[in-house]
């Protein structure tokens, strides 16, 4: 009988620890980018780790120093939504951090029509549509650390919305006001 009432009791402890690990708040992803905007939480977790079909997200070209971090919202490509960041002639290898970047070295872009629509000559096959900052003057990018292959960094500003097809328009009247963005994402260095 003793023996039944300490399995039994084991059983109690080991149901009771495991209801309380399911009600504890779920892991943040280690590698993403995020912003803030109209209360809303934007934030996709880096999935792509080999430069993706054209080879050139999540890396870093020592030869013409361009760095390109993107994030999916479902995880796969650009059709739901992304985040890219851009940072060009910088060594970002060789920086004394933390590192702001000035003028045009850096540019961010955003896209998901479930938080924002967009204008509607966006709905059409040939038209591409994003919201994007460009610039100190529109989006401030700070780079805080870069170890063991990973570039982590913040940034807030004000991102236009930018239509090409037929023409290149950006719209100073839509905008979205981005706080609260940081990135941390595994780069591979070519």
């Amino acid at each position: 009988m003793k023996i039944k009432n300490q399995i039994f009791a084991l059983t109690i402890l080991a149901a009771l620890w495991s209801c309380k690990n399911d009600d504890e708040a779920p892991v943040a992803p280690q590698l993403f980018i995020s912003g803030e905007f109209e209360n809303s939480s934007l934030q996709y977790e880096q999935t792509v780790f080999d430069g993706g079909s054209n080879g050139v997200i999540n890396t870093f070209s020592k030869l013409d120093k361009t760095t390109t971090l993107q994030t999916f919202k479902n995880g796969t490509d650009n059709s739901d939504g992304f985040w890219t960041i851009r940072i060009v002639n910088i060594d970002i290898e060789n920086l004394n951090l933390p590192y702001v970047l000035k003028s045009d070295e850096g540019t961010i872009s955003w896209i998901d029509e479930s938080a924002r629509g967009l204008q509607p000559p966006c709905s059409a096959p040939d038209v591409i549509c994003f919201y994007s900052g460009i610039g100190e003057d529109e989006i401030e990018i700070t780079i805080t650390e870069i170890k063991d292959g990973i570039i982590k960094g913040d940034f807030e500003g004000r991102l236009f919305h930018h239509r090409f097809n037929p023409t290149y328009t950006k719209d100073m009247n839509d905008y979205v006001d981005i706080s609260e963005g940081s990135f941390s994402i595994r780069y591979q260095a070519n």
